[in-house]
Order: C-alpha cells, then sequence, then structure tokens
C-alpha cells in the first residue's frame, strides 16, 4: 500500500516531466502534438552563385523568425528545410525531391537560376505540393501553367518574368536617353531570354544593341569580352550577371578608362559591401524589387535584415524570396488549412502586400510587374551610399 501511494503521488511529477521535453509549439490546448509546418527552400549555397543563394536563404529565414514571432501560421511553427542546388539543374530536381519525400516539406520555395527551377517544378507538380519561384524568369515556368494548368497550377512566380524585367530596363534606359547599348552576361538561360526580350522592348524606342556577348559563369574569360564591348562605344552596358564574377568584370572595364555607364541586373552588385570597393564613376547602377526609402516596408525589412545579418540587403537575391515566403504563410491562413489544393485557390484569388508591393497573379501565376502597386527601382551606387534614380520620385 505504502508502494502504491508512492506511485500515486510520482505520477503526476513524471507527467510533468515529460511535458517539459515536448516542444511548446507541438502543443495545442485540448489537441496532441502539433506538427511544425515545413518549407522547402531551395537555392545555391555553393559554386558561382553562391552569394545570392546565402542571401536568398537569409531573407527566406527571417521571414521564418518573423512568422513563429507572431504566433507561427496556424498555430503551427514554421519550420525551414534546405537544400543546396549548387546552381545545377539535375541537383535541383532531385533536391526537390528529397525535401518533398523525405523530408516531408509542405511547400517549396525556390530555386534561383532559370535551368534548376525547371527541374524543381517538374518535382514539385508531380508531388501536388506549391512552388514559389521567388528570382528564376524564364518565361517557361509560366508558359507550362498555361499549357498544362491540371499539372502546375500549383506554380506561382513571385518574382518579375522576362518581359517585365526587359520593360522595366528599357523604361529607364529610355527616360537616360541611351541611343546604343551593350549587353554582356553570364552564359544562363535567363541572361539570354533577357538579351533578346531587351532588343524587342528597345526597337520601338529605336535604342540599339551595338554589341552582345556571353561568359561562362564558372570558368570566366573577361578581357577579350570588356575589349570588345568598349571598342563599340555604347551609351551604357547592361551587365546581366547576379554573381560574384560581376565585380570582377566591372573592375575589368574600370581598367579600360572608358567612360562608360553599367546597368546591373541585380544581385552582388547590390551589395553595399562590393560596391564600396569598386569606382562609382562613371555610374554604377542596379536593378532591384525593392530599396531602402522605396516604401515604408521596404525601409523596415532593410532595417530588420540589417540587424540580423549586420549588412544590408541588396534588394533583389533576398527581398523576392523573403516576398515569396510571406505570401506563402499568408495564402496558407486565407486558405485556413496546410492543404495544397486550397492554397493554390487562395493564391489565385488574393491580394497579398510584400516588401516591394502589393502581389496578385494572372492566370500563368505570374506575379503582376509594373504597375503602381508593384514595380521595380534602380539606384546608382555614389560614395557613402546609395540613391534610388528610378522610377522619378
Amino acid at each position: 500500500m505504502r508502494f502504491l501511494a508512492r506511485l500515486t503521488r510520482a505520477v503526476p511529477i513524471v507527467l510533468l516531466s515529460l511535458s517539459l521535453l515536448v516542444p511548446k509549439h507541438a502543443l495545442a490546448a485540448g489537441a496532441g502534438p502539433v506538427e511544425s509546418l515545413r518549407i522547402g527552400v531551395l537555392a545555391p549555397l555553393s559554386g558561382p552563385f553562391a552569394s545570392g543563394g546565402s542571401a536568398f536563404l537569409q531573407a527566406v529565414t527571417l521571414a521564418e523568425k518573423r512568422a513563429n514571432a507572431e504566433g507561427g501560421v496556424l498555430g503551427r511553427t514554421v519550420e525551414l528545410v534546405v537544400a543546396d542546388t549548387q546552381g545545377r539543374v539535375e541537383i535541383a530536381r532531385s533536391e526537390a525531391l528529397r525535401l518533398l519525400s523525405r523530408e516531408k516539406a509542405f511547400a517549396l520555395i525556390g530555386a534561383y537560376l532559370s535551368e534548376e527551377t525547371v527541374g524543381a517544378i517538374d518535382a514539385a507538380s508531380s508531388a501536388r505540393a506549391v512552388l514559389l519561384v521567388p528570382v528564376a524568369a524564364t518565361a517557361e515556368i509560366t508558359d507550362r501553367v498555361v499549357r498544362e494548368y491540371g499539372r502546375y497550377r500549383y506554380v506561382f512566380r513571385v518574382g518579375y518574368s522576362i518581359d517585365q524585367w526587359a520593360g522595366m530596363m528599357a523604361a529607364f534606359l529610355s527616360e537616360r536617353k541611351i541611343r546604343r547599348y551593350a549587353f554582356v552576361g553570364a552564359s544562363i538561360r535567363w541572361n539570354r531570354e533577357l538579351a533578346e526580350a531587351l532588343a524587342k522592348a528597345l526597337g520601338p524606342r529605336e535604342i540599339l544593341p551595338v554589341y552582345e556577348a556571353f561568359y561562362s559563369p564558372r570558368s570566366p574569360v573577361f578581357e577579350p569580352v570588356v575589349l570588345a564591348a568598349v571598342g563599340k562605344n555604347p551609351d551604357i552596358l547592361v551587365l546581366g550577371d547576379p554573381g560574384a564574377g560581376s565585380v570582377e568584370f566591372v573592375k575589368k572595364v574600370r581598367e579600360t578608362g572608358a567612360p562608360l555607364p553599367i546597368l546591373s541586373v541585380g544581385g552582388t552588385l547590390g551589395d553595399a559591401r562590393v560596391a564600396a570597393t569598386l569606382p562609382l564613376s562613371p555610374p554604377l547602377y542596379v536593378q532591384a524589387a525593392a530599396w531602402k526609402g522605396s516604401s515604408p516596408e521596404a525601409t523596415g525589412y532593410a532595417e530588420r535584415f540589417a540587424a540580423r545579418y549586420g549588412y544590408a540587403p541588396v534588394g533583389y537575391s533576398d527581398t523576392l524570396p523573403y516576398d515569396a515566403a510571406s505570401i506563402l504563410f499568408s495564402a496558407i491562413r486565407a486558405a485556413g488549412r496546410a492543404d495544397s489544393e486550397a492554397v493554390v485557390t487562395a493564391l489565385e484569388a488574393g491580394v497579398f502586400p510584400g516588401v516591394a508591393g502589393r502581389y496578385r497573379f494572372d492566370r500563368s501565376h505570374q506575379a503582376v510587374w509594373g504597375t503602381p502597386e508593384l514595380s521595380g527601382v534602380v539606384v546608382q551606387w555614389e560614395k557613402g551610399g546609395s540613391r534610388i534614380v528610378f522610377p522619378a520620385r
């Protein structure tokens, strides 16, 4: 009897001790353990585009931390499961499959390059998992949604399309009264598509390409390309390289002494730490989805990012992934449950506030850019900082 009495007194203590071993996010009032909401992240964390991939992951992590600080998503803690795509198609495809099957990710955010994203959308669509594409711009992504909606309806692009990107650049070049330009960049899919789309957008404005070239992103040889581009005497050089190679390319151009302004598509050259190491005259312009000072939301995001990571966001390879994660969380809340079909319906019907503006998706599941609600900016690096130069403010 004494043993039973001691056992009876001990049971509540044991149960209390066991309860402390269960994570707080896994408990719900009147219910059993609640699983975390696992979100897969696909980004190149090694290779020539690792700087962009690192910023990509940091931004999604910032969105995850903010969501969890606000109580999670539908009472569930957000948990990121991450894969390094290395900027390679087959690795992106296999890692997407791993995140969905083995890691039990509910949805995916990624990838970075267009090539690897095309591989990832097949994996996501086969698993009927929502995939939000923050950066990759190739037309094939949204074309598939239109051609085979039943299969690819789970794919949504948050970042701008090739045509939208070219349209923004064309408006800037026209405002600057450019007449001749050179297009140079890394030999990756969206770059070639962007060069073609930009020429098409600028043709009616009588702004002509005088030189076009692409170099290997993994083993680039810059000098012949630089000399050839400068030799054509363009009014501006459009640099399509979001990776680390863009820094060396800019230095090579400046070494020629040519008074040639450069417009970068963004990425590494949007990093203030990098810009501080470069000659900034003639002008170095960088395109971005949003920038500190472009809106209260963009300023708040930039301050939160800098407070956490110790440097300012680049406005492109971080801002768009942050918005993609925030949109996904909002859509799940709007759907009322973590169900792919319900989330697709919410994404198709909703309007989602983000750092860059207010997002809505068209019938191809492309975010509608180039409107008063959602438009990018161009900044100019200056000694000691930067200045938004487009659109006119």
